[in-house]
């Protein structure tokens, strides 16, 4: 006897999310969060030894001289936040670190040296950027300039929660690949993409970008650091088949000028300006 399918139960699909997000991705998670709560970390991105002072918040100690090699991490315990200062450019630079947090020396666009939030302290992968998502209307906006369409397969590099995969198999028909290093923004959105009925349209991997196989995008979307964006630069150009789009939201790829072919401005509706960057391979 055969019948007639029905869709799921709605209350149903949503358990199953809950159950996505309240199930830990790998054994130990709750260990890590606690020792990130008390360790604050800064590592060293750039080429050269990092020299700086720190010193704890409201401590009358003196200032701790530091100097930091290439790729190394500093870890800071406990629940301190922590004063930071050094010198880039021929200025004298401070900032307040936040205890618990991961931080990271970087190039600026013109390969200044600063300091800037990281996405995690670990040191067997490389912190691109951390997570800021990309508003609606440049998500939007990123995917017509790449001109997405249903065969496409879109790579979003750093994907966050989910949402340019998502919104381009949502709009465009098209299929998604995610890869983001963050275990509950992957969890996040693989929630999200089943509640879209998307699950087997787009998928996510645990992973780090610098070592993902783009042999299969036809266009990859970055939101990452002007440093990171000359990182993937080999990579792009090594597995990127010709004709294919990368578009960054905010800042350019070092290097491609000759293949930026448009670049354009979205307002969003606190006024604040984005700049979408297209290339093609």
């Amino acid at each position: 006897m055969t019948g007639k399918r029905t869709a799921p139960d709605r209350r149903v699909l949503s358990l199953v999310v809950l159950f996505i997000l309240l199930r830990p991705l790998s054994t130990g998670a709750s260990a890590v969060s606690e020792k990130a709560q008390e360790e604050l970390t800064i590592r060293n991105t750039t080429d050269g030894i990092v020299i700086y002072d720190i010193v704890p918040v409201d401590s009358r100690g003196k200032k701790t001289r530091k100097a930091l090699t290439p790729k190394a991490i500093d870890r800071i315990p406990g629940r301190a936040d922590q004063d930071i200062f050094f010198r880039s450019a021929g200025k004298d630079l401070s900032y307040r670190l936040d205890a618990g947090r991961p931080y990271a020396f970087r190039y600026d666009e013109n390969r200044n040296i600063d300091i800037y939030q990281a996405s995690h302290g670990r040191t067997d992968v490389v912190d691109l950027a951390p997570y800021l998502p990309t508003p609606l209307p440049v998500v939007d906006r990123m995917l017509a300039m790449a001109q997405v369409k249903k065969t496409d397969v879109v790579f979003d590099l750093g994907c966050g929660d989910g949402r340019i995969v998502i919104a381009a198999a949502k709009k465009y028909g098209a299929r998604g690949v995610g890869i983001e290093l963050d275990p509950e923004l992957i969890r996040s959105a693989k929630a999200q993409a089943l509640l879209d009925g998307l699950d087997r349209q787009v998928s996510f991997r645990l992973e780090d970008a610098t070592k993902t196989d783009l042999r299969q995008a036809t266009v990859v979307a970055l939101y990452l650091l002007p440093d990171s964006n000359r990182i993937l630069r080999p990579r792009l150009e090594e597995q990127l088949r010709p004709g294919a789009f990368v578009i960054s939201h905010n800042y350019k790829i070092p290097g491609w000028d000759a293949k930026e072919i448009k670049v354009e401005v979205v307002k969003i509706e606190d006024g604040e300006e984005h700049k979408i960057y297209l290339y093609r391979r």
